[in-house]
């Protein structure tokens, strides 16, 4: 850690930020322990990133149940920027009316943690559907382990609380259990978040396209998805969002770009985007994302594994590569058998951008042998044998 990361760590500002968050989270704790008191509800509470995201695997999930499982009352967690579906029950992250429905719903369904305070009651089924196959190592499995005590104790309580993990391949099979300690079940199906990928339509295309503001169907979009750092954050301890393209980048001719934040760095994300780039950060769901774009830009993020569901062309920005291997470490040999060119600058975007067809031939048998490795299982009813699993058994 720099001296400018150490002088960070112990602001002012971010030393108040963690003393008023602890304080917050040892009255829900209060509250939390007198409503596991109460009897449980014929119930799923879904969440999603603590609620900043309304979607992921669980959102199918959820459209499953609708028609298989009418019996069961939906309760979404929002956040001030989410919306909860349609018929369903909203309760705000950290609220009142969220403390309960954690305490008394029968099934939970999240793709990230609870609060540290969570401890499931007998009776309850954890579904947790995680966020993604890792190409960063996750855990327990990070070589200089930069995560606090705390953190790991939350992991550990966590995982000892699932009933089920989704797994989407085997590579994710072989590795969850390390990383999170896990000793549970872990059900194979693929991603239910990625449902949609195989069944997409033109139509439905345009009609994301349309809704995001790009009427012309002719237009190749561009989605920039960048994952959140480690080592990256403002004086309050918020994750920064990470933009290695400039905010005013103009894109050739028939092209236009859409950049999507990383669900950790929306407090600190500034909304809206300079120049032609629209700014989806906020769009409920990345999924519906991915059918719009033609092509995709990351870095280090779990969609890179989503997209390739498509068949569509990715493009990896990565100018502190080197940084973020030795400092969070990766599963396997990224340069080795990433399914698309990996670039350090601007330019370099720019010029691949134009050469779309060309990067897909010269990358057809990498991409090939990627979706075989991690894509194996997304045919389109991860979601249905999740549901046959959990509901039926859980019963």
């Amino acid at each position: 850690m720099s001296g400018l990361e150490k002088l960070k760590k112990f602001a002012p500002m971010r030393l108040a930020g963690a003393a008023k968050r602890r304080a917050a989270i040892k009255l829900r704790q209060l509250q939390y322990q007198a409503d596991r008191r109460r009897p449980l509800e014929n119930a799923v509470l879904f969440e999603a990133f603590q609620g900043k995201v309304v979607g992921d695997s669980p959102l199918e999930i959820f459209e499953g149940l609708k028609t298989s499982h009418k019996d069961l009352k939906a309760i979404w967690v929002t956040a001030p920027a989410t919306k909860a579906p349609a018929s369903t029950e909203s309760v705000a992250f950290g609220s009142r009316q969220y403390l309960r429905a954690l305490a008394t719903s029968k099934y939970l369904v999240n793709n990230s943690n609870f609060p540290p305070y969570f401890r499931k009651a007998p009776g309850q089924v954890y579904l947790q559907t995680w966020h993604g196959t890792p190409l960063k190592r996750l855990g327990r499995d990070i070589v200089s382990n930069n995560l606090s005590k705390s953190y790991l104790d939350t992991m550990d309580r966590e995982a000892l609380a699932w009933d089920y993990l989704i797994s989407p391949n085997p590579f994710c099979t072989e590795i969850f259990a390390s990383c999170f300690g896990y000793s549970g079940q872990i059900i194979e199906t693929g991603y239910p978040r990625n449902d949609k990928l195989s069944k997409a339509t033109a139509q439905d295309r345009q009609r994301i396209r349309e809704a995001i503001g790009v009427s012309d169907p002719s237009v190749t979009l561009v989605m920039y998805a960048p994952t959140w750092r480690d080592y990256n954050r403002t004086a309050t301890g918020n994750w920064q969002s990470v933009l290695y393209l400039d905010r005013d980048i103009k894109l050739p001719e028939g092209f236009k770009l859409i950049y999507r934040g990383h669900s950790n760095t929306h407090e600190a994300h500034r909304d809206g985007a300079a120049g032609d780039t629209i700014d989806v950060t906020r769009y409920p769901n990345i999924t519906d994302l991915y059918i719009a774009a033609d092509a995709l830009i990351t870095d280090y993020s779990s969609v890179m594994f989503d997209y390739t569901v498509t068949g569509k062309p990715i493009i990896f920005l990565t100018p502190d590569l080197d940084r973020y291997r030795a400092e969070r470490g990766f599963y396997f040999d990224f340069e080795d058998e990433a399914p698309g060119p990996i670039l350090t600058s601007q330019n370099e975007v720019l010029a691949a951008i134009q050469n779309l067809d060309q990067i897909s031939k010269n990358y057809q048998q990498k991409y090939r042998n990627w979706q075989l490795k991690f894509d194996s299982h997304e045919d389109g009813n991860a979601a249905s044998r999740v549901i046959a699993k959990v509901f039926a058994e859980g019963k």
